[in-house]
């Protein structure tokens, strides 16, 4: 089998990006995991985690499935670090014409160690989908090397910012139909939403930046916004995106093609594609806060910090789930929360942690005699006074 390929020269070595079949690699290619062998580290993978391949197999048969990132390979090495001499099995570079080409003679001989993305090949052989993807091989380069690619790639990487990653992500608000529109898609909507109009007009910053602490006034992050607004609709958000993004005969499944979750209130109005109702509830909710909760609080307030608005979000679940008056009275948020402006939440123990969302929580719940709570530690009873 003969591919054509690009050259790329760089300073660990020379490598070729190439184009090469799933159903072919799954023939050729191996993976090693990292172990303690005999007194050193043979192999350069982590072991191979039934969930994320799941979710890539999943992944892979949607409507929108892209495996853009290269799957990066070593040729000519055996499963037990031998090195490949002989001519009429190892992977050879050829030129012809000024082009070049990835030459494998025998497509069923497994001499070719995948350095990184065996979980995106596992997923994608698993699912089925036979598709092209875009390959860096190494020809002859050496165990050792292969497992210091493998360490660079997956531990000198910066994270990308959550809520930026949310954002350019809502791109596709533009061109999609809302009624496709995944959990976490919609609560992008909703984030771009409700920062322009409401009670939390001018305070969800959008994307994290260097001054935005200097704007003035509280302000919360995208991303915690987003993630309150989907822990009301999805208890399993990539089962959801991968089933709303499902292929059928009409094209994309469409949220409709979910099952209902009582333990999720505002779900049925996500399915049904209500999103007025989502809106209304949200509106109110957090129109109620501002004037039963927020009022007089200082920016810096542990409310105004994520696990403070988490524990609204968790709060507002807790309503909704209690009876179904919120439907019906535009008022039931107002009366129901009344004055909580003599909450105190000072000290050490309501300080930024992830422990402090269910504190809060609690605070609210035995404030309001919300729901059913346990032995209260003495903190919560002194910061509802």
């Amino acid at each position: 089998m003969k591919i054509q390929c690009l050259k790329v020269d760089q300073p660990v070595g020379v490598f070729y990006l190439a184009m090469i079949k799933s159903s072919f690699l799954k023939n050729v290619c191996y993976t090693k995991s990292a172990k303690y062998e005999n007194g050193s580290i043979v192999g350069a993978q982590r072991e191979s985690n039934s969930k994320t391949l799941g979710e890539i197999r999943d992944f892979v048969q949607t409507e929108k499935a892209a495996i853009p990132n290269t799957i990066i390979l070593a040729a000519n090495y055996t499963e037990d670090d031998e090195f490949v001499l002989e001519p009429s099995q190892r992977w050879e570079i050829v030129e012809e014409d000024g082009n070049v080409f990835l030459e494998i003679p025998d497509s069923e001989l497994k001499i070719c160690s995948v350095v990184d993305g065996q979980h995106r090949l596992k997923g994608i052989v698993e699912s089925g989908v036979d598709i092209e993807l875009p390959c860096s091989v190494f020809v002859d380069l050496p165990p050792s090397l292969q497992a210091y690619i493998f360490s660079t790639i997956n531990f000198n990487q910066k994270r990308v910012d959550k809520s930026l990653a949310y954002q350019l992500f809502g791109y596709q608000l533009d061109d999609t139909k809302s009624s496709s529109w995944t959990p976490d898609l919609l609560a992008v909507h909703l984030s771009r939403y409700f920062n322009e109009q409401g009670p939390l007009l001018g305070r969800i910053r959008l994307i994290k930046t260097v001054d935005s602490r200097e704007q003035g006034g509280w302000s919360i992050s995208s991303a915690a916004f987003i993630g309150g607004v989907v822990s009301l609709i999805s208890s399993n958000l990539n089962k959801d995106k991968y089933a709303v993004n499902k292929k059928s005969i009409f094209g994309i499944a469409g949220r409709k093609a979910l099952e209902g979750d009582s333990s999720k209130p505002l779900r049925d109005y996500y399915i049904s594609g209500n999103d007025k109702a989502i809106k209304m509830v949200f509106e109110r909710f957090f129109s109620a806060l501002g004037g039963a909760l927020w009022r007089g609080r200082a920016d810096d307030d542990i409310l105004f910090k994520t696990v403070g608005i988490a524990s609204q979000f968790k709060l507002l679940s807790e309503l909704l789930l209690e009876n179904t008056k919120w439907k019906d009275d535009e008022n039931y948020f107002v009366n129901r929360l009344g004055d909580l402006s003599s909450l105190n939440f000072e000290g050490e123990y309501f300080s930024p942690r992830s422990a402090t969302t269910t504190r809060l929580l609690n605070v609210f719940k035995l404030k309001l005699g919300v729901g059913a709570l346990g032995a209260v530690d003495e903190q919560v009873k002194n910061a509802c006074g």
